[in-house]
């Protein structure tokens, strides 16, 4: 009998830097990512983007193999280096905010996600939370899933398109940590303009008229957020 490997842990992050401070944090963030891309064979993805709109807000979508692996990861001399400029020169002007999550099972085809994703540039991407009832979860997540799997079958300009439930981790604070019904996602596009040439591609699909009639249904707790960003990469 084998042992079902568990689904890859993600984190979504959200940070609002000083104007006075935004070439120095992306020096020290760039050298983590790449330092982590590098070294660390258990991660699997670090995503870095820049608002659409506000240039010192940004946005992070990191992948481990599992918890562990995200705690090797603050473990390393690179992190620490990234955690030892944040202390000392305070770059935010408010608390990061971070969500953790565990991709869904049907990620990827019903494969485990074990090797590390691809590298985009010219990518246009997007964080996501929504908070669904309770009453209408199984509606949710069955209307989230068609259109997962028609971005992922039918698009030819979609990168990406992960999402899971929150999650809580010990010793990590992160915002609505394992919430119930509280869903993060991130996806990734491609094309003109950055990438949003896919995104609007995406918008204009069937599975995806599908998941706005649903939203006509007033099926949320809360406002959904949705933060828009293009992807750095040197």
């Amino acid at each position: 009998m084998t042992t079902s490997q568990p689904p890859p842990l993600a984190l979504n992050l959200k940070v609002k830097v000083k104007p006075t401070h935004t070439t120095q944090f992306l020096t020290a963030i760039k050298s983590n990512q790449q330092s982590t891309r590098l070294t660390e064979p258990r991660n699997l993805q670090f995503v870095i983007g820049q608002d659409v709109s506000d240039p010192t807000v940004f946005y992070f979508h990191e992948e481990f193999v599992d918890c562990e692996a995200l705690r090797e990861h603050m473990e390393t001399e690179h992190f620490k280096v990234y955690n030892e400029f944040v202390v000392e020169e305070d770059p935010f002007e408010e608390p990061p905010v971070i969500c953790l999550y565990h991709l869904r099972d049907e990620e990827e085809g019903d494969t485990v996600v074990t090797k590390k994703r691809g590298v985009h540039k010219e990518a246009f991407g997007l964080n996501v939370n929504l908070y669904p009832k309770q009453t209408v979860r199984d509606d949710f997540l069955k209307v989230i899933s068609a259109n997962k799997k028609g971005t992922d079958t039918l698009e030819e300009l979609a990168l990406q398109y992960s999402y899971g439930e929150s999650i809580t981790v010990d010793g990590i604070v992160a915002a609505q940590e394992g919430s119930p019904n509280t869903f993060h996602f991130h996806e990734q596009y491609t094309g003109k303009d950055h990438g949003k040439e896919g995104f609007d591609a995406h918008a204009s699909m069937p599975h995806f008229a599908a998941w706005e009639e649903f939203v006509q249904t007033d099926p949320f707790e809360k406002d959904p957020e949705v933060y828009f960003f293009k992807i750095i990469e040197d």
